[in-house]
């Protein structure tokens, strides 16, 4: 998806959602590479107000995953995960999550985007959507 353009130069490509159709951050770009292990890739996005997630969160890299939001929110306005191309999220990374927004409730809000159906639905149910410092969007879901 992301390499090497013919120049040498890194190409970029438009984040997108599971299916083709709506795109959770619509016109976002992908842009420099945070973190990489075998399982997760965490990159910034252009605009820079935000880090994609490709892969899987789990106990291997919640630790990472918790060290990538916290160097983020330091700075000003909301702070935007993509997040359409995680495969599978386990409690330790769920919980890196929920620490990252607990701590920012006062300066900024985590936004994310293209979330899972049925993780949506476990932080909601646990009371975890309601957190002052965390948004779920609604991204490219039918109203009602």
């Amino acid at each position: 998806m992301n390499g090497d353009g013919p120049g040498g130069e890194k190409e970029m490509s438009l984040l997108r959602a599971r299916a083709a159709g709506e795109q959770p951050m619509a016109g976002w770009m992908e842009g420099e590479q945070m973190y990489a292990d075998k399982q997760l890739v965490i990159r910034h996005t252009i605009p820079t107000n935000g880090l994609s997630f490709a892969g899987v969160i789990d106990v291997n890299n919640a630790d990472a995953v918790a060290d990538a939001l916290k160097s983020q929110l330091e700075g000003k306005g909301d702070l935007h995960l993509e997040l359409s191309r995680v495969e599978f999220w386990d409690v330790s990374g769920i919980r890196a999550l929920v620490a990252a927004a607990e701590s920012a409730n006062s300066r900024r809000r985590i936004v994310l985007h293209g979330m899972a159906p049925l993780l949506r639905k476990v932080m909601t149910l646990v009371g975890w959507a309601e957190l002052p410092g965390l948004e779920i969007c609604n991204c490219g879901e039918e109203p009602g």
